[in-house]
């Protein structure tokens, strides 16, 4: 909530200068990793990118802006999409073999902070490669609308149940858990959609409508 007042402040009064706040955020957040972070040997929850500590959202703060900025500046971006998904598929393998080497070698382990320019790369060129015609396509196809506007509707419940059924258990058969356990949130996420419908609809006026309870969306 915080973060959405800040950028409202600065879509208000300082726009023209997100490329410096960008900058800025970058600059505080390598100071404080260097200076003050005490776990730049942690890969788990207590990494930088842990649950458990909260430089995480420092770095957070500038990908929600940098997204913002992508949205304002959509007209002026050339959307390339076999180059912007080799970029994306190149971002995201530099982006997790830094992790990987991190773990495996622990002296690899405090450069971590390097892997905020590649995840940049892949928020980056991931928005363009999602201009892709074939994905508009998909979008108005029947079966592939209906797909989209479900997971698209469970953002807030996939949110708020996530950590209650993430796993470690599975991890031996990275990358496969990781399709796995979003099939897992999503589903669980339904759920919990389904019955807060239940739930409004329990102390409501009118009858049950269980066609509008089970909606995909």
């Amino acid at each position: 909530m915080v973060y959405y007042i800040l950028i409202y402040w600065i879509k208000q009064y300082v726009l023209k200068n997100v490329p410096q706040i960008l900058a800025l955020t970058g600059i505080v957040a390598l100071l404080i990793y260097v200076l003050w972070f005490p776990y730049k040997y942690e890969t788990g929850s207590k990494g930088m990118y842990g649950i458990t500590t909260q430089f995480r959202w420092i770095p957070y703060f500038a990908f929600m802006l940098f997204g913002s900025w992508m949205g304002l500046k959509h007209k002026t971006l050339m959307f390339r999409p076999i180059i912007d998904f080799c970029m994306m598929t190149f971002c995201l393998a530099v982006f997790y073999g830094i992790q990987l080497a991190a773990k495996k070698t622990l002296i690899v382990a405090p450069y971590q902070i390097v892997t905020l320019l590649p995840l940049m790369g892949i928020v980056f060129y991931f928005y363009k490669w999602c201009h892709a015609e074939f994905w508009r396509k998909l979008y108005t196809n029947k079966s592939g609308h209906t797909v989209i506007m479900t997971i698209s509707g469970l953002c807030l419940e996939s949110y708020l149940i996530q950590y209650s059924v993430f796993t470690t258990k599975i991890n031996g058969i990275f990358p496969f858990n990781l399709p796995i356990m979003v099939i897992v949130v999503l589903v669980v996420a339904f759920i919990c959609k389904v019955l807060s419908r239940l739930f409004s609809q329990t102390f409501g006026d009118k009858d049950y409508e269980w066609k509008e309870i089970i909606q995909l969306y």
